[in-house]
């Protein structure tokens, strides 16, 4: 059977839009599904804060952060739960061998930013709000000597 030059123009069209649909349900472009693999952690507050970074080529996640945030003043605090590798392995903080590393919060600039106490990694905070409630993703970025800078996006949730 052959078919004409609109049916395969409609064939293709269809493929086409089937393959892109595949691709942002399948964590490439949809955050959420890619948070809906993140573990509960248990956490006084209530409030939390996900980081992910992708590469410019690879959309996919290099590296994670999972942060418990807490709330005394003058500034929250960012209590680091977990740091989940590209290869899915995952370092936590936090249980019997000690504290969880806190982060210093630094809101003074635009745009806010998180740093680590051990070492000159930083993340910088594109909108994030002290405060918010509900869930809401927003762009972020890493600077860090070990993962270089990579571009992201951090869910706040409370």
């Amino acid at each position: 059977m052959r078919r004409g030059p609109l049916a395969s123009f409609t064939l293709v069209a269809a493929l086409a839009g089937a393959l892109i649909t595949q691709s942002r349900w399948s964590g490439t472009e949809h955050p959420a599904s890619t948070a809906a693999a993140i573990p509960a952690a248990p956490r006084e507050s209530g409030a939390s804060l996900f980081c992910e970074f992708t590469g410019v080529a690879d959309p996919s996640p290099l590296v994670g952060f999972h942060f418990e945030v807490g709330t005394p003043r003058p500034s929250p605090t960012f209590a680091l739960v977990f740091r989940r590798e590209r290869d899915g392995s995952q370092t936590e903080f936090g249980g019997a061998e000690g504290p969880s590393p806190v982060w210093t919060f630094d809101g003074s600039d635009s745009p806010a930013v998180i740093r680590s106490p051990e070492d000159d990694t930083q993340i910088n905070l594109y909108g994030y709000e002290p405060g918010r409630t509900g869930t809401v993703w927003f762009e972020a970025g890493l600077r860090s000597i070990r993962d270089k800078n990579l571009g992201g996006r951090c869910r706040q949730s409370a």
